[in-house]
């Protein structure tokens, strides 16, 4: 296991609301979001927020790419599609380690390296809090959870928390149980030589209920370590936004933020790359998300800026409406690359796709088209998540030259999300975070 870096502390400069800078170029032209420790030289470090992740440096913000044990090969996967879509930080699920096949796998040698074919990278693990409690008959305890994550070689794991959907009653008590288990798996990763980071989750869907919980969160914090919290997830939140309430989803972020302004902030399962762009310019630092390939899955292909367009032959009454669908995805990515120098990538070889001319636009579009059943899976989940990668590192991009606010609000110009985001903006600029009027 990579060694635990001496203080986990998150040291930061804001530079305006919701963005944070970065630092690093990779070789396409974008900023890198993590790379090895020490930092490179104290300009590095008047340049922008850095985050210590085990032992890594996180410029946010950035993406950690969800997977379930098993996608490569059974959801469509060909190989393993980490390099080629140059994914910088990987989620994976406690949960999926419960299961015969996995237990036996991580307790007799697990290597990421080799079982995941990444490294050299960021890997957080969630407690899978959410499945075990969809599969009620699956009881799990804190410290079977931290077992787990220890053995997976995550450099960050997840509380066991007690998630809770809009409707639900009695979050109190959901939330009291969140704070027992975080409380038992700080104790119980004390009182261990190889234990791992963990990150407490937070939970609220109004200020009140973000604060006290903050409050019982600082107590337990301050029983097992001598600073105060400098890493959290919250929870709760993206039912919210898959629900169409993105408002209160980023009033949420926005609030968390202003309460731990200089903590790393993680937030769980926010969907699309609009709904990623939302929640990092409310104050998100890092983000997880599988829509990748569950949309993939669905025959969805995400287009930068715009909602996803559904790619197969059976999904179309016509023949004539399902040429209009490729041609109207061939001309968004065409318009992308004259616009800003998109790119895309052959998913089998790793070449960079000609797009220069509309007929090689369309001839990529129908590599991600399925025309029988699901035949191209694996180019629709490789492209969406290199989409994904791209958009927070044009948001790094644009927020290191100046022109976060023109991207952001061209991104999410015609979008469900438009009047999302000026709500947001004035807020932001205004101060103190106050709570929609719809809520």
């Amino acid at each position: 296991m990579m060694p635990k870096p001496e203080s986990p502390s998150a040291r930061a400069t804001k530079v305006s609301p919701g963005g944070w800078n970065a630092r690093s170029l990779n070789g396409q032209g974008f900023r890198s979001g993590c790379s090895p420790v020490p930092m490179d030289s104290a300009s590095d470090v008047e340049e922008g927020r850095q985050i210590d992740f085990g032992p890594y440096n996180l410029r946010p913000p950035v993406l950690f790419a969800g997977y379930r044990m098993g996608d490569m090969p059974t959801s469509g996967l060909r190989t393993f599609p980490w390099d080629i879509t140059e994914t910088e930080a990987l989620l994976i699920n406690a949960y999926d380690f419960t299961k015969p096949k996995y237990d036996a796998v991580i307790r007799n040698g697990w290597q990421p390296t080799r079982d995941l074919s990444f490294s050299g990278r960021p890997i957080l693990i969630d407690s899978g809090a959410y499945y075990f409690l969809k599969n009620k008959h699956l009881m799990v305890s804190p410290s079977e959870i931290l077992n787990i994550e220890i053995r997976s070689k995550a450099h960050v794991g997840v509380i066991l928390d007690h998630p809770f959907t809009p409707e639900a009653r009695g979050k109190s008590r959901r939330i009291e149980r969140t704070l027992k288990n975080t409380a038992a798996m700080f104790k119980a990763s004390e009182a261990r030589e190889d234990a791992l980071e963990l990150m407490p989750v937070l939970h609220g869907h109004s200020r009140e209920a973000l604060e006290e919980c903050l409050r019982r969160l600082r107590q337990i914090n301050k029983r097992y370590r001598t600073e105060d919290l400098t890493r959290v997830g919250i929870g709760s939140v993206a039912p919210l936004a898959q629900r169409g309430d993105a408002r209160r989803a980023t009033h949420i972020i926005a609030t968390v933020r202003e309460l731990l302004p200089n903590a790393h902030i993680h937030c769980f399962s926010m969907g699309s790359p609009l709904l990623i762009l939302l929640a990092v310019y409310a104050g998100a630092d890092t983000v997880d998300s599988q829509t990748w390939i569950v949309s993939a899955a669905f025959k969805y292909a995400q287009v930068p800026g715009s909602y996803a367009v559904r790619l197969a032959r059976r999904d179309y009454a016509t023949y004539r409406r399902f040429r209009k669908a490729i041609k109207g995805f061939a001309r968004q990515i065409h318009d992308l690359h004259g616009r800003e120098q998109f790119f895309v990538k052959d998913w089998s070889t790793g070449e960079r796709v000609n797009l220069d001319s509309a007929s090689t636009c369309e001839d990529y579009a129908r590599s991600l088209t399925d025309l029988k059943s699901n035949e191209n899976i694996h180019n629709r989940a490789c492209h969406n998540l290199w989409v994904y990668n791209y958009e927070l590192r044009r948001y790094r991009s644009a927020l290191h030259g100046g022109f976060l606010e023109e991207f952001i609000t061209g991104r999410v110009a015609g979008t469900r999300y438009e009047r999302t985001l000026r709500w947001l903006r004035e807020r932001l600029v205004a101060g103190r975070v106050a709570a929609p009027s719809c809520v």
